[in-house]
């Protein structure tokens, strides 16, 4: 399966990457210096001091973002054409870390988060929902507002991670890469991620996911059930439906879990999704 995958994800690389990112390099403003890709080990050292696996430490962060702002200004200052120089793990990374990056800032832009800064409409949105009062959701246009600036154009959470990640690499495994900053989002390391490492990351990732289960848990019965995040629900379609699920995580599966995982019997499950804040606690 993962042979299948990787074939689909480099056909699709050799058709997007020049285009996308020469539209990319149009966009690029002139008025920006334009520089090489930024060291990630900068964002490494921030993520070390902030970072303690599920959860971030937003209060340090938000009284010390020097380190992440300058972090932020090298990803603004990126040439849209050293990406294309890149190879296609070292521009995966790059926009993984983007998003991430950008996630941060957003939340500490309105730390600490409290109910009713997304006015009326969203405040009664938010209270059907049922979202926490210390979510992201609390935070008005959080996915959708171009607040971040990342390879010379103000970007979105959605567009990164939906209009640059998804449809340029084909790759599922970023979603257990990309942090929302909830609760059940897959968690955010204390490192950035790096062309060169980033199999070996990403492998990482999904097995963590994996270890949890509150995240991933196989329920033996008649017939059994593999309960699953609904991060996983959302984004189905980009591992080819639900059987496409049990074929992916039957891949990281041996003897009877397996056997358990790829009945066609088995069904699956997704948890309800906690929005809190993945802050530490106070």
């Amino acid at each position: 399966m993962k042979m299948t995958m990787k074939l689909k994800r480099d056909r699709l690389w050799s058709l997007l990457s020049l285009g996308g990112l020469l539209l990319l390099g149009s966009a690029f403003p002139s008025q920006v210096a334009a520089q090489d890709l930024p060291d990630h080990a900068a964002f490494s050292e921030v993520l070390a001091q902030v970072v303690d696996p599920p959860n971030v430490d937003y209060r340090r962060l938000h009284a010390d973002r020097a380190g992440l702002d300058r972090y932020l200004s090298a990803l603004g200052r990126s040439a849209p054409q050293a990406l294309e120089r890149a190879s296609r793990d070292e521009q995966l990374a790059f926009w993984l870390n983007a998003y991430n990056a950008c996630m941060l800032k957003i939340v500490i832009d309105h730390y600490p988060i409290e109910a009713g800064g997304v006015g009326l409409l969203g405040s009664l949105r938010n209270l059907v929902a049922g979202y926490p009062e210390n979510s992201v959701w609390q935070i008005r246009d959080v996915f959708t507002r171009d607040h971040c600036e990342v390879a010379g154009q103000a970007r979105s959470q959605d567009e990164i991670e939906h209009e640059i990640i998804r449809p340029r690499f084909e790759e599922p495994r970023i979603h257990f890469a990309v942090n929302c900053a909830a609760r059940s989002c897959p968690i955010l390391w204390p490192e950035a991620y790096k062309g060169d490492r980033l199999e070996e990351q990403l492998e990482r990732a999904v097995q963590h996911l994996m270890s949890d289960p509150d995240h991933f848990r196989i329920e033996r019965g008649s017939p059994p059930t593999l309960h699953l995040n609904k991060v996983l629900d959302w984004y189905r379609e980009d591992f080819d439906g639900v059987d496409g699920l049990k074929r992916f995580f039957a891949g990281y599966l041996e003897g009877a879990e397996r056997e358990i995982v790829e009945r066609g019997d088995t069904r699956v499950q997704f948890a309800e999704y906690d929005w809190t804040l993945n802050d530490v606690s106070r």
